[in-house]
């Protein structure tokens, strides 16, 4: 094979700024060769035509990540709100369902059923749903009442002759200006229980506990 044996080489150089490409050619005696215009028209051409395409794409990309920005911000204040709803139907008490049966209802249905005075008043979920009333009718005796939370009538009685400290909440609870009803109509929500204790009323109502004073209808949230 002789020394000058030639090897073929091409070499494409493209410009898209500058509209121009050129192809060169070594054969043989390395004889230069060139694109034809026509083929250089169709190589830039072919190179220009793609950057419309490349630019809508991007565009079109963007627009997919606005969408996708705004679609997750309505979700996120959706779940926001839904969370907000959920929180005032827990200090509505939504998740006690005391029944048909409120909780003054109970403490009358009591107070029908024996005289006396209301030292406090607790829906009880453990099983039967039924309200609990203690009514003080003095001394130390205290009858616990139950009342159906769905009928509203009196199903059980016990009474404790030697309940502690029950003639001291008595005088106390007697010679005040609120009363176990009125402490629990002072809450806006649907009670579940109210207690005197440590010289005030004190009032659950679903997730929230509130105290009111003896001496006024009042309710201040605790926590």
């Amino acid at each position: 094979m002789k020394r000058n044996a030639v090897i073929a080489a091409l070499t494409a150089v493209a410009v898209i700024g500058g509209g121009a490409a050129a192809v060169a050619v070594s054969s043989g005696d390395d004889a230069p060769a060139t694109a034809s215009p026509a083929e250089r028209v169709s190589l830039v051409s072919g190179q220009e035509s793609t950057a419309p395409a490349d630019r809508d794409d991007d565009q079109d990309d963007d627009g997919d990540d606005q969408r996708d920005a705004k679609d997750d911000d309505r979700d996120d204040r959706r779940d926001d709100a839904k969370d907000d709803q959920d929180d005032q139907r827990d200090d509505k008490g939504a998740a006690a369902d005391p029944g048909n049966v409120t909780v003054a209802q109970a403490i009358a249905a009591a107070l029908n059923h024996t005289s006396g005075t209301v030292l406090s008043a607790d829906l009880d979920d453990d099983g039967d749903r039924r309200w609990e009333v203690e009514v003080a009718t003095g001394g130390s005796t205290v009858h616990e009442i139950e009342v159906d939370s769905t009928t509203g009538k009196v199903v059980r009685t016990e009474t404790d002759r030697d309940e502690d400290d029950a003639a001291e909440e008595l005088k106390a609870v007697q010679g005040a200006k609120v009363s176990a009803r009125d402490a629990a109509a002072a809450v806006d929500a649907t009670v579940t229980s109210v207690e005197f204790d440590d010289g005030h009323w004190e009032v659950e109502a679903g997730e929230a506990d509130w105290t009111v004073p003896l001496d006024t209808p009042r309710a201040s949230r605790e926590g």
